[in-house]
């Protein structure tokens, strides 16, 4: 009976922790994008790309690293960036000053975090979480701590999200 126990209590603790990956990522339809380059507008297509990262970010200045490399080298991938900073004047300034041309989704009331009930995360302070997603599943989330280094890092990390699931 004892050797049965050990197996039965990892089981719900592997089935627990995975249990956030397991539920579908929702996207609010409801929020506004905008850019600073009119060229590149916000394709509702990707929604339905098969593998997506989304970053998620509270619209500080280390949000906007070096995205263009990746977003050009991997069009399989959709690139969501949600940012819920209050004042959308100061976003707009750290997307001109990072040159960030990419289209943004200005998410206030922070939709995105409470649409999805993502444990662990949505309490300030944060930075930025950046999600890997496989058919609208998490498949892993960047943390502050273990956000990979941009751009070699990054790149051999989306090879390796792509290659792996």
């Amino acid at each position: 009976m004892k050797d049965i126990i050990w197996p039965i209590i990892i089981a719900s603790i592997l089935s627990t922790s995975c249990s956030n990956n397991a539920d579908k990522i929702t996207y609010p339809k409801d929020l506004k994008t905008f850019s600073l380059n009119d060229s590149i507008e916000f394709d509702k297509k990707w929604y339905d790309y098969k593998y997506k990262i989304v970053s998620y970010s509270n619209g500080s200045s280390t949000h906007l690293i070096k995205w263009a490399e990746a977003i050009e080298k991997f069009p399989e991938i959709a690139f969501l960036f949600y940012i819920d900073k209050k004042d959308s004047t100061k976003i707009k300034e750290r997307l001109k000053q990072r040159e960030f041309y990419w289209p943004v989704f200005y998410d206030p009331e922070s939709k995105f975090l409470k649409s999805n009930k993502i444990k662990g995360l949505g309490t300030r302070p944060y930075y930025r979480f950046i999600f890997a997603i496989k058919d609208d599943k998490i498949i892993d989330i960047a943390k502050k701590k273990n956000n990979p280094m941009f751009p070699e890092d990054f790149e051999k990390y989306l090879n390796d999200f792509l290659s792996e699931n």
